[in-house]
């Protein structure tokens, strides 16, 4: 491979994981102390401070600086009821930390819309100090201040759960004393899996606001082990296609191990891997409705890598690697090792990665023919595959981010309904789409950017880096206002995702987007019950517990070096006892008794 392709493979691949990084931070990232997965766990902790109405009149007063009387009628917070204390000489004086990302929001117009539409539903003129830090540092330091008990006003936070204990210690204001402020975030929360349980702690505290999703249209669509990848040019040149089924798939290697041993199709092996750091596996769990870490199966919590169904799986894999179809470096390649075979023709099906590799393979390979495409994963025994990571429909919270509010800031009552604005239609519609007519147009009922974002004049130039300009946070790089405020799924995916080769049984091959397409094809049944479990109130040590069984956790590792062995057939898939003495391996892992880490999760569960 030439040098100027592997250090363009690089870049690339640098480039899609940030994106990817970006695009999942938005709405489906996990926590340190809850769940890294599913983003749907909501844990409390110890007792919190008595509940109290801080919404009364004889606390707020009459009336709001702009003069209005604050009985519904008026404009901005007064027309929502909201009673807002007074403030000398109406100015709102705010200390705000935020992270800048890709590209900051300063100075652009939709940061300037932001500040003059926020005053507008205040009734105040605001006077904020932003301190504002890199994303990757932000992340670094941001426990410092909070640990110091010493924060501004407002801050973003990306510890999710993990800031309920500075909640609890009175460091964080308790925003459930302030639900009489909130008109817009209520509805996200009652609209979010688990409802306004997920939202809240056991004890109805609630130390901030979660990161919003709208998805308007309820595109249940998701981004990584969703779909195999597959070598489509050399499919079409022999006359064969994606598999639809999980016996076409089996058939689909054959064929192609013939072709290779043949000399009629140039590669090394039938199936590679994506990376080391995805078990290959993990592309399976899915087809046969397990799961490779903890996961709530639809009624109650459970272990997947020891259920009958993994086993099962484990079965089929060995058998693929027993008839040499398999790279034997599926479980040490690196992640740049794993691009350039990709690039370079060494398999032609990857069935576990994250789905924009195969754009970034198409665009680095040295081989102009090369076309690498996407397929929903195959139908397997137990009916349609479940995929990973499914986004709700709708209006929807995710708890790996926010936004949490000082306890000693001198107006609570106007910080939460500045943050509560940032969840309203009008803010949610600034934020992502801008101004009609300037950014966006509107025909025949559906909205669309203006072209000159969606095709700009610069040639490095794209949508996402040109709507980023205008500080459109649906560029996904770039976020206007106090992040996270709602991503609008609409706008996000004309800005931030880019097409892919498709295939499916009825449309042949196409071109496509992962988000729309794995929504499309897989239908209601492609989303795992993983992806939507019900609330499970935690202490931190019992989500210390939990973490053991969760992805980074000491059972998920050691069932990725054990089921390495059952692939290769070190130890018998076939063999009870080897199947037998590798549970107990698993099991004895953790700190405390496995099965009473169940039990407890279970008996937490809010059902």
């Amino acid at each position: 491979m030439k040098r100027k392709a592997i250090q363009k493979l690089v870049s690339l691949s640098l480039a899609g994981v940030l994106a990817m990084g970006l695009m999942t931070g938005c709405g489906d990232s996990g926590n340190d102390t809850g769940s890294s997965e599913s983003g749907q766990e909501s844990s409390g902790g110890a007792e919190s401070s008595e509940n109290k109405s801080s919404g009364s009149s004889e606390e707020s007063g009459s009336q709001g600086d702009a003069g209005q009387e604050n009985n519904g009628s008026g404009t901005g917070a007064a027309a929502n009821g909201i009673n807002l204390p007074e403030i000398p000489g109406g100015v709102l004086k705010l200390e705000v930390n935020i992270p800048d990302f890709n590209q900051s929001s300063e100075g652009t117009m939709i940061q300037d819309l932001w500040k003059e539409k926020m005053e507008a539903y205040l009734g105040v003129q605001l006077d904020i100090t932003w301190t504002r830090t890199a994303w990757v540092d932000f992340r670094e330091t941001e426990k410092v201040p909070l640990q110091a008990g010493k924060i501004v006003d407002i801050s973003t936070q990306s510890i999710g759960t993990g800031l309920n204990e500075f909640g609890e210690d009175g460091t964080v204001l308790n925003l459930a004393d302030y639900m009489d402020y909130m008109v817009y975030y209520p509805q996200y929360m009652a609209a979010t899996n688990g409802g306004e349980d997920f939202a809240k702690n056991e004890d109805g505290s609630m130390y901030y606001f979660m990161d919003g999703f709208y998805n308007p249209q309820n595109i249940e669509g998701a981004q990584s082990f969703t779909a195999f990848a597959y070598r489509f040019d050399i499919l079409k040149d022999n006359d064969l296609q994606p598999a639809a089924t999980l016996d076409e798939f089996t058939q689909l290697c054959a064929d192609i191990k013939a072709g290779i041993d043949s000399g009629d199709i140039d590669s090394q092996y039938v199936i590679m891997n994506s990376t080391k750091d995805y078990s290959l596996y993990r592309g399976f769990v899915g087809i046969f409705h397990t799961w490779d870490v903890l996961y709530y199966n639809g009624s109650e919590w459970v272990f997947g890598p020891i259920e009958d169904n993994f086993r099962e799986m484990l079965k089929y894999l060995n058998g693929l690697y027993e008839a040499g179809y398999i790279d034997p470096e599926f479980g040490t390649a690196v992640t740049d090792a794993a691009n350039v075979k990709a690039t370079t023709g060494v398999a032609v099906i990857c069935p576990t990665l994250w789905s924009g590799s195969v754009a970034s393979w198409n665009t680095a390979t040295d081989n102009e023919n090369m076309e690498w495409g996407l397929a929903y994963l195959p139908e397997g025994p137990y009916g349609t595959s479940w995929k990973w990571g499914s986004r709700q429909g709708g209006k929807s919270l995710s708890n790996g981010m926010g936004i949490y509010i000082s306890a000693e800031t001198e107006y609570p009552e106007y910080a939460v309904a500045m943050i509560d604005y940032q969840y309203s239609d009008e803010m949610v519609e600034l934020l992502n789409w801008g101004v009609e007519g300037e950014t966006y147009v509107v025909e025949n009922g559906t909205k669309s950017f203006v072209d000159s974002i969606m095709n700009p004049a610069e040639a490095e130039a794209t949508a996402a880096t040109e709507s980023a300009k205008y500080g459109l946070m649906s560029s996904s790089v770039c976020r206007s206002g106090i992040p996270f405020t709602p991503i609008d799924y609409d706008a996000m995916l004309l800005t931030s995702a880019a097409a892919q080769s498709w295939w499916n049984a009825n449309d042949g091959y196409y071109s496509g987007d992962y988000w729309v397409e794995s929504s499309k094809i897989g239908g209601p049944d492609s989303v795992a019950p993983y992806d939507r479990p019900p609330v499970t109130y935690l202490t931190p040590e019992e989500q210390a517990m939990r973490g053991q069984l969760s992805y980074g956790g000491v059972c998920e590792n050691r069932v990725k070096e054990l089921g390495l062995q059952f692939i290769t057939g070190e130890k018998d898939i076939d063999n009870d006892s080897d199947w037998e003495a590798y549970i107990t391996d698993v099991k004895s892992q953790t700190d405390e008794d496995f099965d009473t880490i169940l039990e407890t999760l279970n008996s937490k569960t809010v059902k």
